[in-house]
């Protein structure tokens, strides 16, 4: 799945991303939300809309005298999901590549001045970002169910994190990202189930009402 995403984001970088790349991000984000759709649709011809599991081939472990149950395919998936990052932050700080892409996060235009191909920098990202979520999507496939419509719940969930942690800290999301994993949890234990999504959004909400006070603030401090 890593390999056959990469492949696939490097394409839809090539056919899409860089048509829209150095225009308005309301462009962007208009190019990438339409092929979202577009696969989502795709996938649900193909599949139907009906939730689907995946047999990971793992028991289940009982600890503390069968009082308490977890799913071994969990621990395996936290061991890849651990390694996997792991090797994403070797990468970024000492490879050529991941050096680039910093330079290039900081400022495109020096690094273009520097030499950097920034065009093939912007293509390797999105590719490896693609590599990264379809090795994501498989550990969740054999964890939970799925269908066509949940990448839009995960992706309320990344932009909540992102949010909150900021863009270039990797110990801020995690730790943001277990956080909110634990708030789903008590939120699903406190209302049901069916209110874990809901309470998703109801952070969404007041993460930006938080960033809209603290952006205010600084403004009055400046002024």
């Amino acid at each position: 799945a890593f390999v056959v995403m990469f492949g696939f984001g490097w394409l839809v970088y090539i056919t899409i991303i860089r048509r829209v790349i150095d225009k308005e991000l309301f462009t962007s984000l208009l190019a990438t939300f339409g092929l979202a759709i577009l696969l989502q649709q795709a996938l649900n011809l193909i599949f139907g809309s009906d939730v689907q599991s995946a047999e990971s081939g793992f028991d289940t472990r009982f600890l503390f005298g069968g009082m308490v149950t977890i799913a071994e395919i969990k621990f395996v998936a936290l061991i890849v999901a651990v390694a996997l990052s792991a090797c994403v932050v070797i990468f970024m700080k000492r490879s050529r590549m991941g050096q680039a892409i910093r330079a290039t996060a900081q400022d495109a235009r020096a690094a273009r001045v520097l030499g950097i191909n920034t065009d093939r920098v912007y293509a390797f990202t999105f590719a490896l970002n693609a590599a990264i979520c379809g090795a994501a999507g498989v550990l969740i496939a054999m964890i939970w169910v799925i269908q066509p419509y949940f990448g839009v719940v995960y992706s309320i969930r990344s932009f909540v994190i992102v949010t909150v942690a900021g863009l270039g800290n990797l110990v801020a999301v995690i730790v943001t990202a277990l956080g909110l994993g634990a708030a789903e949890q008590f939120s699903a234990f406190i209302f049901g189930a069916e209110f874990q999504v809901a309470s998703v959004v109801c952070m969404l909400v007041a993460v930006l009402i938080w960033r809209q006070i603290q952006q205010a603030r600084k403004r009055q401090v400046v002024e």
